[in-house]
């Protein structure tokens, strides 16, 4: 199908959808939702494929493509979040089209899959707004804004503003927590001692902790000796890592 067009129209979506179908592979399609079992809907089209689905969209009328009414399969959403992280813009529309992505995800694969590299250059803006997704009430736009942290933040400058954050957020939302592990164990990879720190010294509860402790044990950027060391950390002994 010719997805670079000056206009899309419901029937070219229409023949969109049936365009996926036939790229689509029975295969992945039962491999991707045994990951993400609370899915709604997929036909079963690889990531790579998608993304070159996309790049072909941003090259014709992309705006006509994203104000068309979609379903709610993996694929669409993911196809509408890649066109809009290529879509060359200033900090309050980038801000705007974040923000409207959050609102559509509901797995941890339409979350993290898609990634504004835009956000590069406009650190200090986005950092001012990353309370809008942390502390929101929808625990996916949560959990996208700990992943822009833990993808754009850890760094000298922002790593103790970033732990603050982290610190702020007890959810019980385990996707939520996940992430919240992953960064923690990001960080001990990039600033060591301070992840160490923050470890020993933090309001998390039990599952988040031992999440961090976890991914940190699963790292192979994480040191033998620090691997030991961290389970000094772990709050319920009864929980399994």
């Amino acid at each position: 199908m010719e997805l670079k067009l000056d206009a899309w129209s419901q029937n070219d979506y229409e023949q969109f959808i049936e365009y996926l179908k036939s790229v689509s592979d029975d295969d992945y399609k039962k491999f991707s939702d045994s990951l993400v079992p609370s899915i709604n809907h997929s036909f079963g089209v690889r990531v790579p494929i998608l993304r070159n689905i996309a790049k072909e969209i941003l090259k014709g009328n992309y705006s006509d493509f994203l104000s068309l009414k979609k379903g709610s399969s993996r694929e669409e959403i993911m196809i509408e979040g890649l066109v809009m992280t290529g879509i060359k813009c200033g900090y309050d529309e980038l801000l705007s089209l974040i923000k409207e992505y959050t609102e559509k995800i509901d797995s941890w694969e339409t979350c993290d899959i898609v990634s504004f590299k835009q956000i590069k250059k406009y650190l200090k803006e986005f950092f001012n707004d990353i309370e809008y997704f942390i502390y929101n009430d929808n625990p996916w736009a949560v959990r996208y804004g700990f992943g822009c942290l833990m993808e754009f933040y850890l760094n000298d400058e922002y790593i103790d503003r970033v732990f603050e954050y982290v610190n702020s957020v007890n959810s019980d939302f385990y996707y939520v927590q996940m992430m919240q592990g992953w960064l923690i164990a990001t960080a001990a990879a990039k600033c060591r001692d301070k992840a160490l720190k923050f470890l020993e010294n933090n309001t998390l509860n039990d599952v988040t902790q031992n999440m961090a402790i976890r991914k940190m044990r699963e790292s192979r950027r994480i040191s033998k000796e620090d691997k030991e060391y961290i389970l000094k950390f772990k709050r319920d002994k009864n929980m399994h890592l």
